[in-house]
């Protein structure tokens, strides 16, 4: 599987067409099988501002207290653009917010929804660092129209190549310390562009004092394919998908709860837990094959003991049901020998009487001579503590009573109750 990103483009067009990537399992983990709308970068601005405590608890707070913030360092009206903060931001820390246009931001996702596409994300194709003292850069666009793009502690911003370049190395001399410069700087470049992006560099590098171009003598161009630019943006934990535009309900839940799975499933965090997982599960399995095993050896044990004891006691019976032939076979040695057993109404009269109350009679007794011989008392008054009693004593004495009403019946326990 792997995630459909749709590149948004700047201008609107009737039946425009959106450019597709496909980034594979491996690139976007946890957010596999999703769609994101990337926003290209000339359509976002970026602005750090810092939000009061208590705002973050209602979107309708939120989304005011931005718009209130915003209404000097945005050109437009706020009302007219979509504001979005920084994931995870803290109350009374500077953070970023990106903003771009609401109309243009509605329609494209609008047209994508009416293509038969569900947005799980909208992503900006690139955003400031979260790391207060980080600074990126990024060269983008073709050989004729080349921009770069920065973060540093001055803000987010972008200008053509050289004149970016330029103004840029100004701020930082402008600082009066070199060690103010930073060092071991990436500049990521599109490929389109990485020549040119180095020829710049080389010319900034030649162009400065000992004591400044050690700094930036460190820098040095990486270039980066489209494939690995979204990935990273992907991985930047952004998405602007919120106030009016963000997911409700269960569809929200239902992003969350696949995201972990996904995360679990294939994150390389995960992949103990995962390992440890699968030995407890077959440890499990092995645990209770093996105990299923010594039962059904145990149970075959049993039932092998019960037919040579049937077999040695009784040499011409032809064994099928253990248990029951010997129970068969010994009640018809006790009727030839003329025992009583617990099928026969003297064995019931006996227990009868040992197991009742004083005080208690009998007003009618109805014996029939079935498998296990039933007897049935009517007349007995017994409490529930009596009935229990009487009960349990008869059960000692190979029977078994159930009461009904006035009524008891009382059968002979079958061979190995």
């Amino acid at each position: 599987m792997s995630t459909l990103l749709f590149t948004l483009p700047l201008h609107s067009e009737n039946g425009e067409s959106y450019a597709q990537t496909v980034l594979p399992t491996q690139m976007v983990g946890a957010r596999d099988k999703e769609i994101w709308a990337i926003v290209p970068a000339a359509a976002l601005s970026w602005h750090r501002v810092t939000l009061p405590a208590g705002v973050q608890r209602q979107a309708s707070r939120l989304s005011a207290a931005l718009q209130s913030l915003m209404e000097e360092p945005l050109l437009d009206d706020p009302e007219a653009m979509h504001l979005s903060m920084q994931a995870e931001w803290e109350a009374n820390s500077p953070g970023w917010v990106a903003a771009c246009n609401k109309a243009w931001l509605k329609h494209h996702l609008s047209q994508l929804q009416a293509m038969g596409h569900v947005v799980h994300r909208i992503v900006p194709e690139w955003s400031p660092s979260t790391d207060l003292g980080k600074v990126t850069a990024w060269v983008s666009g073709t050989p004729e129209d080349a921009w770069l793009w920065v973060n540093d502690a001055q803000g987010a911003w972008r200008l053509p190549l050289i004149a970016g370049l330029k103004h840029w190395t100004e701020q930082l001399l402008s600082l009066g310390n070199a060690q103010d410069i930073p060092a071991n700087l990436r500049l990521q470049a599109d490929p389109a562009v990485a020549d040119l992006a180095q020829n710049a560099l080389r010319q900034l590098q030649s162009h400065h004092q000992a004591a400044t171009a050690e700094r930036f003598n460190t820098w040095r161009i990486e270039v980066v394919t489209g494939l690995q630019r979204y990935a990273k943006a992907g991985a930047a934990n952004w998405d602007l998908a919120q106030f009016e535009f963000a997911a409700h309900g269960s569809a929200r839940w239902l992003q969350k709860a696949h995201r972990l799975w996904q995360s679990f499933a294939k994150g390389q965090a995960w992949q103990a837990a995962r390992w440890g997982l699968a030995v407890l599960v077959a440890a499990q399995c092995v645990g209770l094959n093996v105990a299923a095993w010594q039962l059904n050896a145990q149970v075959k044990l049993q039932k092998e003991l019960q037919k040579s004891i049937l077999t040695q006691s009784f040499p011409n019976v032809t064994v099928v049901d253990a248990p029951l032939q010997m129970a068969k076979e010994l009640e018809r040695l006790q009727r030839n020998a003329g025992a009583v057993s617990s099928r026969d109404l003297e064995w019931v009269l006996q227990a009868v009487g040992a197991a009742l109350p004083a005080g208690q009679s009998i007003s009618n007794i109805d014996y029939q001579l079935q498998s296990n011989g039933e007897t049935r008392l009517q007349g007995l008054q017994l409490s529930d503590a009596q009935n229990s009693e009487f009960a349990k004593a008869l059960r000692h004495q190979g029977l078994d009573a159930q009461a009904s009403a006035a009524q008891w019946r009382i059968v002979g326990l079958k061979a190995g109750l």
